[in-house]
């Protein structure tokens, strides 16, 4: 069978509809196993880790995800998917995002090759699996399921402006280009929070963050005009039972390419908080134009949410792997000096301070 699952995915709902304990992701990773082209694989081996049994990436063969990215401790890199049967997984998951959203012809081999050894296959492509009839009769034939977390909900909502009577705030994550920690220093916040006592809805709005949070729309996905009101629906839903709702950021909104999905995310949940993510010394976006000033990006976020309703920044979340431990704590007391406000690595340094800050506010 052929599921076409965009939102309330999670662990649970995998051991749900398949019957097994748990997933054991091969994870797909082929020529990009790195800190920033394989994101969506990097987050599960971040945060689930028990979930993966190895990584397929012929260019990093040999070694362990600790090697590469520093994390997932003893996970292997094996050469193929052929060489990946031996740990013995149950689904494959395409850890990449590729330029376009678009399955290349060696990843549509070893889908294949998947379906045909009885693995699940979950994807975050543009290009939806489960329409593609080779892969859909196959898996029908196979018995194992195709899941698009990418294919967004039908029918779509419209935009009703609900953020006028809304109780619950919302904090959503902005950056100033792609690629620089949104999901990560979002979910690293939801888990501060928690800890901390405070009821928190996480909203994901790509593959990365659906798949780890079990809740959100895939917004790259949605048709413009009702892309505010598809985010809109999801936060009025999770904030029914929440004190705050934390909304997965993607894009920015200086970068010519994804400006449009940033733009129509933040009028959709139109945050009362934003948290700001950063990569120091990036000097060219994601793609190849020069970076924006910090507080030129700054203040169009700020600018675009005045017209309808008062936001303020709560926190910077800085991304420093590239820099020792000395020049990150160097950067992150420079952007707390000039910003005053909390400033981290969440994954160097966690979010206590940035969840204290948000605690502050929620009690004002």
């Amino acid at each position: 069978m052929s599921h076409q699952l965009s939102r309330n995915f999670s662990g649970d709902l995998y051991i749900s509809i398949t019957g097994r304990v748990v997933p054991r992701y091969a994870i797909l990773a082929e020529g990009a196993f790195d800190y920033i082209l394989s994101k969506t694989g990097n987050a599960i081996i971040r945060y689930r880790p028990e979930e993966v049994v190895c990584v397929v990436d012929s260019r990093t063969v040999a070694k362990t995800a600790a090697d590469v990215l520093g994390i997932g401790e003893d996970i292997p890199v094996v050469a193929s998917l052929q060489d990946a049967f031996q740990h013995n997984p149950n689904a494959v998951l395409i850890g990449t995002a590729p330029p376009g959203g678009q399955l290349p012809q060696s990843g549509r081999e070893m889908i294949l090759l998947a379906i045909e050894n009885k693995l699940d296959v979950v994807a975050g492509l543009h290009s939806f699996l489960s329409d593609d009839t080779e892969f859909s009769d196959l898996a029908t034939k196979k018995g194992v399921n195709i899941w698009d977390l990418r294919k967004p909900p039908d029918p779509l909502p419209f935009s009703k402006g609900s953020w006028q009577t809304r109780k619950t705030p919302v904090l959503l994550t902005v950056g100033t280009d792609c690629d620089t920690g949104k999901m990560t220093a979002a979910w690293e916040l939801k888990c501060e929070l928690e800890s901390q006592g405070v009821k928190t809805a996480f909203v994901g709005t790509g593959q990365t963050g659906i798949l780890l949070g079990g809740f959100g729309v895939p917004v790259d996905a949605v048709v413009s005009d009702f892309m505010a009101g598809a985010i809109e629906a999801e936060v009025d839903k999770a904030a029914k039972d929440s004190d705050i709702v934390i909304v997965e950021g993607q894009g920015s909104v200086t970068h010519m390419v994804y400006s449009g999905v940033t733009v129509g995310l933040l009028h959709g949940c139109m945050p009362e908080m934003l948290l700001m993510c950063h990569e120091p010394g990036r000097e060219l976006d994601t793609f190849g134009y020069p970076m924006a000033p910090f507080h030129l990006v700054l203040d169009i976020y700020m600018k675009l949410v005045e017209p309808f309703r008062p936001t303020e920044l709560v926190g910077i979340s800085l991304m420093t792997p590239l820099f020792d431990e000395k020049t990150a704590a160097e950067r992150v007391k420079e952007y707390g000096e000039r910003f005053e406000v909390p400033v981290s690595d969440p994954v160097r340094y966690g979010m206590v301070k940035i969840a204290e800050n948000i605690i502050k506010y929620l009690n004002c």
